[in-house]
């Protein structure tokens, strides 16, 4: 049985507010915040997700923290793409820091085979995690990490190039 409309404006009336109050705490963006939330309880429409009056606050106060987290880590992750792609780009464009996005940009639109492109991008552009992304292209989730240590190899590779 799905969740009603109906019982989805009495949750999200009900409970917003913790609901942002946690997701604030972790976030610190308020468009972000409203965004999770707002996930939260899409993800319980969508799903059909049956909630217990007994237990309805704190499986929506966790999901949000949960995804909060997420949302964390994955930042996290593409900081340390960007500084373990850039690292060795700094001394080659250090003139002028848009010449050296548009060249990893340039060298991620090159990337070969089309799927290490996709994964790539998916992965540090987007953010979405490796399993979906497995799920996404249609291959496991090893060969989702092996296309992307290649990839990030293949950019250090040719921005060393450059260099010489």
């Amino acid at each position: 049985m799905r969740q009603g409309k109906t019982e989805i404006e009495r949750l999200f009336k009900s409970y917003y507010e913790p609901m942002y109050r946690v997701a604030r705490s972790l976030l610190y963006d308020a468009d972000e915040c409203r965004d999770v939330v707002s996930e939260v309880f899409a993800h319980v429409l969508d799903d059909g997700i049956v909630l217990l009056p007994e237990s309805e606050e704190g499986y929506l106060v966790r999901a949000v923290r949960n995804r909060c987290l997420n949302i964390i880590a994955h930042k996290d992750i593409r900081e340390r793409t960007a500084k373990l792609l850039l690292a060795d780009a700094e001394t080659i464009l250090s003139d002028n820091d848009s010449d050296l996005l548009d060249r990893l940009m340039l060298l991620i639109e090159h990337l070969e085979p089309p799927i290490r492109r996709q994964i790539l991008r998916l992965r540090h552009l987007q953010g979405i995690p490796l399993q979906r992304i497995a799920e996404e292209t249609g291959v496991s989730r090893v060969t989702v990490c092996h296309h992307l240590s290649a990839a990030i190899d293949t950019i250090r590779e040719q921005l060393k190039q450059a260099r010489q």
